[in-house]
């Protein structure tokens, strides 16, 4: 189970990253959306980071070689989840309390971080394949 979850995420996570890298513009407006919906729009974030955390962390909770980033992700989408869902003031300035170049430059990290992780776990998949 835990090779086909890396098998599964490692795409999604260069896909994301390369999103979030090129349509920074596109994060930012979704962020500031759910800035604009206060406490409701910080809950929902958090709901989202658990239904994705949550089943790496149960499905893959792996502390060794290159699959220990995806179990590092899971767990810091948890964390996210927990910041959102019981104190969704402090998620909320996150959410709408940051100016946009500050924003940008944060969803561009974030889509650097996850092209490299999801491309260590590609190559992972493919060494462990061949």
């Amino acid at each position: 189970m835990a090779n086909t979850m890396v098998l599964i995420a490692a795409p999604i996570l260069v896909g994301l990253g390369v999103s979030q890298m090129y349509f920074t513009h596109k994060w930012q407006s979704y962020c500031r959306m759910l800035g604009s919906l206060g406490q409701t729009g910080v809950r929902l974030n958090g709901l989202v980071s658990l239904v994705i955390g949550g089943p790496i962390v149960i499905l893959h909770n792996i502390w060794s070689g290159p699959p220990l980033l995806l179990t590092l992700l899971g767990w810091l989408l948890l964390l996210e989840s927990a910041l959102c869902l019981v104190l969704p003031r402090a998620g909320l300035a996150g959410l709408s309390e940051v100016d946009d170049d500050t924003r940008g430059g944060v969803i561009r990290g974030m889509g650097v971080a996850l092209v490299v992780i999801g491309g260590v776990l590609c190559v992972h998949v493919l060494r462990s394949v061949g």
